[in-house]
C-alpha cells in the first residue's frame, strides 16, 4: 500500500494541505433499511492536499479499511435518459472506433453490469465484469459478472478491450493496479479509463464532489503523470460528459519512458489547477453556510424544500447542509426508494411523490441533469422551482 504522504499520481512527495472538510459517510452510494442504521453509517475524515508537482488531490486521512463494498452499493445512473444518452455515445464511440466487434471486454468495477451488457449487445461481444457489488442472480446474455474486486491476472482469456470507469478515484494504491496490468496485458488490447475530472470537482458546478469514497481527486495533468508513470501511453485524454469526467483511450507501451498528454502536464497547466484548489475550502464553507440560512428562511415561511437526487453529491451537500435529515428526498432510481441516505437518514422517495406536496422548490446538485429534471416535473404537474446547488 503507497503511503498517502506521496503523491498517488506522480509518486512525489510535495503536498500541500488545501481543506479539512470534516468527517462524512465512507460510502455515499450505501443504502440503509431505516433512518436509525442510517443515521449510525460509518464516517471517515476528509482531509484534502494537493501535490505541487502535478495537481493532484488526495485524502490523506482516507483509511481503506473503513470502506466496504457490498450489494446494497448502488451507484448507477443509467436511469437517467440525460447519463444513459451519454453511455450509449461512448458504447458506439468504442465499438465504432476500435472495431469492438465479435471480441472479449474486461470490465473492472462493472456494477451491476449496465455498461458491459451495452458494449456485448452493440458489437455481439462477451464479457467479464469484476464488482464487489454484483447482485448474484443477474444473468447477462454473454456476460460473465464476478462478485469480487479485479486483480490483476484474474483474466483467464486474452481480451480486446478493457474498461475501467470511475474505479481509479477510489484505490489507495491505483498505481499498484495499473503498473502490474500494463505488464501483463495483451499487446493489441485496447484501454479506456474514465474519471470524475477534478476541474469540475473543485470548481463553481462541483461543491458537493468531495466524498470519502474518492481517495483521489485527477486533474488532465496528475491523470497523464499516472498513466506515463506506470507504462500507458494516452491516445486521447480529453474531458467527457460536460466537462466532468476525464477520459483516457490507452495502448499499453514497451516501457514508463514515454511521454503522453505533454500540454496537460505544462508547469502553467498544472499552476492553474493548484491555485483552483488553494480556494475551494472557502468556496465550500461559504456555500455551507448560504443554503443553511436560505433553507431556514423558507422555512420560516411555510415553504418547503426538497432534494432531487440521492447520489453522492446529494448526500454529500444533505450530510453538510441538512445534518438532521429534514429535507424530502427523491430519486429516479426504483432501487433507491424507500431505503434511508447515510449519515442524515434522509427517506428516498419516487419523483412522484412529489404530486400534490407544497414543495415550493427543488434543489439539484449537478447542472448536467437539470434539463431533465424540469422536464420531469412538468410532466409530473409539480410547479416548483428548481435550483441549482
Amino acid at each position: 500500500m503507497t503511503s498517502l504522504d506521496m503523491c498517488l499520481a506522480c509518486g512525489g512527495g510535495l503536498l500541500e494541505e488545501v481543506a479539512d472538510l470534516g468527517d462524512s459517510p465512507v460510502l455515499a452510494g450505501a443504502l440503509f433499511p431505516d433512518r436509525e442504521s442510517a443515521r449510525n453509517a460509518v464516517r471517515g475524515e476528509l482531509k484534502l492536499a494537493v501535490c505541487l508537482v502535478c495537481g493532484h488531490v488526495q485524502n490523506t486521512a482516507f483509511d481503506p479499511g473503513r470502506v466496504q463494498y457490498d450489494v446494497t452499493y448502488d451507484s448507477s445512473l443509467h436511469f437517467s435518459g440525460t447519463f444513459q444518452q451519454y453511455a450509449d455515445e461512448l458504447v458506439k464511440q468504442l465499438v465504432d472506433w476500435y472495431d469492438i466487434r465479435g471480441k472479449h471486454v474486461v470490465e473492472i468495477g462493472s456494477g451491476k453490469g449496465d455498461f458491459l451488457a451495452a458494449i456485448a449487445e452493440a458489437g455481439g461481444n462477451t464479457g467479464t465484469g469484476y464488482d464487489p457489488t454484483v447482485e448474484p442472480s443477474t444473468t447477462i446474455p454473454g456476460v460473465t459478472l464476478v462478485q469480487d474486486y479485479f486483480r490483476p491476472g484474474d483474466e483467464t482469456d486474452p481480451y480486446d478491450l478493457l474498461v475501467c470507469r470511475h474505479v481509479l478515484e477510489h484505490l489507495g494504491d491505483p498505481a499498484g493496479l495499473l503498473s502490474p496490468l500494463a505488464a501483463s496485458a495483451p499487446r493489441e488490447a485496447l484501454h479506456y479509463f474514465e474519471v470524475p475530472a477534478a476541474e469540475f470537482n473543485f470548481g463553481p458546478d462541483g461543491l458537493w464532489d468531495c466524498i470519502y469514497p474518492h481517495v483521489s481527486y485527477f486533474s488532465a495533468g496528475s491523470l497523464a503523470a499516472l498513466m506515463r508513470r506506470v507504462g500507458f501511453s494516452a491516445m486521447s485524454l480529453r474531458p467527457s460528459f460536460h466537462g466532468q469526467f476525464l477520459s483516457v483511450e490507452a495502448p499499453v507501451t514497451d516501457g514508463p519512458e514515454r511521454d503522453v498528454s505533454a500540454a496537460a502536464l505544462e508547469s502553467t497547466a498544472v499552476a492553474q489547477h493548484i491555485s483552483l484548489v488553494r480556494g475551494f475550502a472557502s468556496r465550500w464553507q461559504g456555500a455551507v453556510l448560504s443554503w443553511r440560512d436560505e433553507i431556514a428562511a423558507l422555512r420560516e415561511k411555510g415553504e418547503t424544500v426538497a432534494m432531487w437526487g440521492a447520489g453522492s453529491k446529494g448526500v454529500n451537500f444533505l450530510n453538510a447542509v441538512d445534518p438532521r435529515g429534514e429535507i424530502p428526498v427523491v430519486d429516479i432510481n426504483p432501487r433507491k426508494a424507500g431505503h434511508h441516505l447515510p449519515g442524515t437518514g434522509n427517506e428516498i422517495g419516487t419523483p412522484d411523490s412529489l404530486v400534490g406536496t407544497n414543495v415550493s422548490r427543488v434543489l439539484v446538485t449537478n447542472p448536467a441533469y437539470r434539463e431533465e429534471i424540469e422536464g420531469q416535473l412538468a410532466m409530473l404537474g409539480v410547479s416548483s422551482d428548481v435550483a441549482l446547488v
